[in-house]
């Protein structure tokens, strides 16, 4: 199944009527963004889903204790008469004998006194179907199966309820029992139990009637408190989330207005402290450079032609050195050729050569420019070599750091400049006062619901129990009629063989789902091994996790981090084993993870988590630095904006970032 178009009219906080492609262009870009802040829609966008699909029967997180119509009534936007009412739209093809079916579900409601009235058409390739349209309800688990369809759709909430193992139980019961078709053989079995329990009372006379019938009444009374107890917790359940949605708009509204530099005051004042000590220290260096060799970088080229030049002018001073000795060489080599016969032609050559050979020497320029020595010389390459390449280095660094320097102090400046005054948010404090305040109550008024409830619950099992064994006592005593008592034993047998059934074909299926489970968490995990092996015990439905040397882990031996990504392998690893090839809708799916476990579900399980996953994420939630990693998989985007001065939310393609 791909879902292809999501349609909203006046549903909740969308007014008008907003159309959401949503049918990936191709395989490899199977991911539907869809960006809000708190209380921008998104809840709304999944609840949509949900009430095309199942109507009455859907699980929805915003309809309460309420009856149905009066949920629908709700529900139509706040800015729109009831009679003009709202609906939603979900369309849909799945692959039917080799070919695409395509399916649009159309469900209407106005408001009415006593609630709303509604309306379901059914459209199978763009022709109305009345047969399906009035049938819906018995046919949609053909389509979506309603035991299976919280392994798809989900929000955050039951990620974190799920990284509780405790709370896994129930879940894994219900899941494990709806993909096998357990759920019927749990029907049945409570069935024949009423009938065991009918003929039981049958068989009692009058006085223990009568018993039974106060047993009944006590058993009445104590389900109706345990069902006002599972609404007042409903209830408080609510008000936790608005107090919750309260404190984060005040506190956003206190970051908007300069809160945060508020805080940061005193930090700001101290960085820019340091930052202007440090200016006046690389201040310091660069003037103490300054009264050294730093000048000289200024005739730097002119030194080098200076040293050049001396070198020139001592290499002419040697030469005029030898040519000084070689005039008295050269009259003693004269002197020595005529005594020793030497021609009087040859005498006047060799006296013409030597004094050429001299004059040659002699004759280059006794201009010196320079005038320095051989050490002076010396020096002067020093300087112009190592010291000035050294001295520019150091000065660069020291510029460069004083331009870094200068420009954080001034973004320091700012931003103290940008604190607000001390009294300015002193409204806004006060709001948040109220809001943790109320938070506290709320939280509360929950605990103390859910207390109730416990107790309630408890209530309704120990009066169950007494019942079912006044009824046993009563049963074993009287019991006369042959055909009751053969009732009563075959029920009995029937109950414990679909008890002992339930229980194999648990147990026959379990291994292949901790299989998928553990394999969707080492590929979310991919080389953190720590958890090796997960046994799922298939009476009690109690988790167990082994380590790598086999030992049992404890569930506070892992992080937070490490029992959401759990918490998501379980979910992953169920849908795989419903062999449904449903899309994956995942409300604000990023609330409390860490960076690192983040970054896996952004890179190893959206992408993989189904052929079609629409993300419902806030801005803190996917990120521009999770948009960069998850872009290559978006196939379509959307934004969700809130207008508070309307109360209506309206939406835009192309996400946040």
């Amino acid at each position: 199944m791909i879902f292809d178009e999501l349609v909203v009219r006046n549903v909740g906080v969308f007014g008008g009527r907003h159309a959401f492609t949503l049918t990936p262009p191709s395989e490899d870009k199977p991911v539907i963004l869809i960006g809000a802040l708190n209380g921008g829609g998104k809840t709304t966008f999944l609840d949509a889903i949900q009430l095309a699909l199942f109507g009455p029967l859907a699980r929805t997180t915003s309809r309460g204790s309420g009856s149905y119509p009066l949920y629908l009534r709700r529900l139509i936007h706040n800015g729109v008469p009831p009679e003009d009412g709202a609906a939603v739209e979900l369309a849909f093809h799945i692959i039917e004998e080799g070919k695409p079916r395509h399916y649009r579900l159309c469900r209407s409601w106005t408001g009415s006194s006593s609630g709303a009235r509604e309306r379901l058409d059914v459209y199978v390739d763009n022709i109305h179907d009345g047969a399906l349209s009035r049938q819906w309800a018995e046919r949609v688990d053909v389509f979506v199966p309603r035991g299976v369809a919280e392994l798809f759709f989900f929000d955050g909430e039951k990620i974190e309820t799920l990284a509780e193992l405790d709370n896994a139980r129930d879940m894994l019961r219900t899941a494990i029992g709806s993909l096998l078709g357990l759920d019927l053989v749990d029907r049945l079995s409570a069935d024949l139990a009423v009938i065991e329990r009918n003929h039981k009372a049958d068989q009692a006379p009058p006085a223990m009637k009568n018993m039974v019938d106060l047993h009944r009444k006590q058993l009445t009374e104590s389900r109706q408190k345990q069902t006002d107890a599972k609404h007042r917790s409903a209830e408080a359940r609510q008000d936790v989330e608005r107090a919750e949605k309260v404190l984060h708009d005040v506190e956003l509204k206190i970051q908007l207005e300069g809160g945060d530099l508020l805080d940061q005051r005193h930090d700001l004042q101290k960085t820019e402290a340091l930052l202007t000590a440090a200016l006046e220290t690389l201040d310091t260096r660069l003037q103490s450079e300054a009264a050294g060799a730093l000048p000289l970088l200024l005739v730097w080229d002119q030194l080098t032609m200076l040293a050049d030049q001396a070198e020139i002018e001592l290499d002419h001073a040697q030469q005029r050195d030898v040519a000084d000795i070689l005039t008295s060489r050269d009259r003693e080599t004269v002197k020595f050729l005529k005594e020793h016969g030497g021609s009087a032609k040859a005498v006047e050559g060799l006296q013409r050569f030597l004094s050429s050979d001299r004059k040659a020497r002699r004759g280059r320029s006794r201009t010196r420019i320079a005038d320095l020595d051989g050490e002076d010389v010396l020096t002067l390459r020093q300087l112009t070599g190592a010291v000035l390449e050294e001295t520019a280095a150091t000065v660069r660094g020291l510029i460069k750091e004083r331009h870094e320097t200068v420009a954080n102090l001034e973004d320091t400046k700012r931003s103290i400049r940008n604190v607000p005054p001390d009294d300015a948010l002193v409204d806004l404090h006060q709001l948040r006062h109220e809001a943790h305040r109320a938070l506290a109550a709320a939280i509360q008024e929950r605990d103390q619901a859910e207390a109730e409830l416990d107790k309630a619950s408890s209530d309704v099992a120990t009066v169950e129990k007494r019942l079912s064994t006044f009824l046993d006592k009563a049963a074993d005593e009287i019991a006369e009629a042959d055909d009751a008592r053969r009732i009563i034993d075959h029920t009995q047998r029937v109950r414990a063989t679909l008890a002992r059934f339930r229980e194999e074909a648990t147990r026959r299926n379990v291994d292949r789902i901790q299989k998928l489970i553990l394999d969707s968490l080492q590929r979310l995990a991919r080389k953190d091994r720590l958890i090796t092996n997960i046994v799922i015990d298939p009476a009690t439905f109690e988790v167990e996790l082994h380590g790598r040397d086999g030992t049992v882990l404890l569930p506070q031996q892992l992080s937070a981090g490490e029992r959401q990504l759990l918490a998501v392998s379980m979910l992953w690893g169920l849908a795989q084993a419903s062999g449904r090839p449903l899309p994956v809708v995942i409300d604000t799916p990023l609330g409390r993870l860490d960076g690192v476990h983040r970054s896996h579900l952004i890179e190893r399980y959206f992408p993989q988590a189904s052929h079609q996953v629409i993300l419902l994420s806030t801005d803190q939630e996917i990120d521009e630095a999770a948009m960069r990693k998850l872009s290559k998989h978006i196939g379509h985007s959307y934004t969700l904006t809130h207008d508070a001065a309307t109360g209506a939310t309206s939406a835009q393609t192309g996400y946040l970032w």
